[in-house]
């Protein structure tokens, strides 16, 4: 009994944090690739653990500065920018690579390059020469190997078995040799790096992906505030109407009462974006089309059925005796209201809060048919994740600034969520 006991709860917590594992890790990489620099988030395969430092690399070629950051998916440096223009070279740097390079900093490490050269010029010059000709041999080399494996193909089809096997063993000395030329090109690059470059580290800066979204995507701050003003005039909206007929089904007996109450969820059977259709041309007749009052009355067509079966819920389990209680000791039936079964219904309301401003914060089929000058924030963003003018890295960062209002607003009514849920302290 006891073994099966500890199985069951082992599997129990086994399907838990796998349930909790795929939530979670959906969000950690997009948090992840919200602070990646452009270098990164294109470099395969991503990250796990987002970089605090960029590690650089200077070098002097054809008498310019060659610049160049680690990679840490493909395990190299790799190049970035050569110029003798150090603005030009800072700014480049701080687009790609979310790090300034400072100019005492540059001077430092340029100053510690020449020291570097200047003792090692002529092995320098050497090495690569060395390296060019290499990579001459290397490429011809490879042309070849092409080559030979087309032929190979052909001659496969042809059922030519003596030309295959010759070319076979072409294409084994080719590769032998592409191999061997690949090592020496590495050899000579380990020492050219020793006695020809200097490496430095900056850090960088976690959040500039957020500015620049916000930068780049002129519109994104005035949609955030739009979607904010929709949100709350959703919520208001949505508690106030349904909140009222919630009460009015939990204390009221009335014809035909079960069938209106299943009647109003009929409108969530349809999709937003088949009702936001024909609300384009009553909008632009009420004057609302294209502005934030008219998609809260939108959205709260839907929000207001969930708000009336949740808060009809939450006032059915609130005694009627206790309201009444309240008037016989000389209050009316408002104060009783206010006094005693509104604040026995906040969890209700709060959980109905919740569910209209996520549902309608984070729409953005209906908002793209309803608005045209004045986007809401989920518009924005996915105008960039479809558009040409986002990176991927400025993408998952307008998605986390999506869902960091809705995340707040659920940290602020928590407290009543969970009392909903049985909690007595938060």
């Amino acid at each position: 009994m006891r073994v099966n006991k500890i199985l069951k709860q082992t599997l129990f917590y086994l399907v838990v944090a796998g349930i909790i594992l795929v939530i979670l890790t959906p969000i950690y990489f997009l948090v992840v690739i919200s602070l990646m620099s452009d270098q990164e988030a294109y470099d395969w395969p991503t990250q796990l653990v987002p970089s605090f430092f960029n590690n650089y690399k200077l070098e002097i070629v054809d008498g310019k500065f060659l610049i160049s950051v680690y990679s840490s998916a493909k395990k190299k440096y790799s190049t970035l920018i050569k110029t003798n223009d150090f603005e030009e070279l800072q700014k480049f740097v701080r687009n790609k690579t979310n790090s300034t390079i400072k100019k005492e900093i540059f001077d430092i490490q340029v100053k510690k390059l020449n020291e570097l050269i200047s003792k090692n010029s002529e092995e320098i010059s050497n090495l690569r020469n060395k390296i060019a000709s290499l990579e001459s041999k290397l490429n011809t080399v490879t042309v070849n190997l092409v080559r030979y494996k087309t032929q190979l193909e052909k001659a496969k089809k042809a059922n030519m078995n003596n030309l295959i096997s010759i070319i076979n063993e072409k294409i084994i000395e080719f590769e032998n040799e592409k191999r061997e030329y690949e090592k020496q090109i590495k050899e000579l690059n380990e020492r050219l790096d020793e006695i020809g470059s200097v490496k430095f580290s900056v850090s960088k800066h976690l959040f500039d992906n957020y500015v620049n979204f916000f930068r780049v995507t002129s519109d994104a701050l005035p949609a955030l505030f739009r979607s904010i003003q929709v949100a709350i005039l959703t919520v208001l909206i949505s508690l106030t109407i349904g909140g009222m007929a919630g009460y009015a089904f939990a204390r009221y007996n009335f014809k035909g009462k079960n069938l209106l109450k299943l009647s109003v969820l009929f409108v969530r059977m349809f999709p937003g974006i088949s009702i936001a259709m024909p609300m384009v041309i009553i909008l632009i007749n009420m004057g609302f089309y294209d502005k934030p009052i008219g998609l809260s009355l939108v959205y709260s067509v839907g929000q207001i059925g969930m708000t009336i079966w949740i808060t009809a819920s939450i006032f059915m389990g609130i005694s009627k005796e206790l309201e009444e209680a309240a008037m016989i000791f000389g209050t009316t039936r408002w104060g009783a209201f206010f006094k005693v079964t509104l604040p026995l219904a906040l969890p209700g309301l709060a959980a109905s809060a919740m569910y209209a401003f996520i549902g309608s914060w984070s729409e953005t089929a209906q908002a793209i048919v309803l608005t045209q000058f004045n986007p809401t924030f989920p518009v924005v963003v996915y105008q960039t994740l479809v558009g040409a003018k986002g990176l991927i890295n400025l993408t998952a960062a307008g998605g986390v600034s999506l869902a960091l209002p809705a995340v707040i607003f659920t940290l602020i009514i928590r407290r009543y969520i969970l009392q909903m849920w049985g909690g007595v302290k938060v």
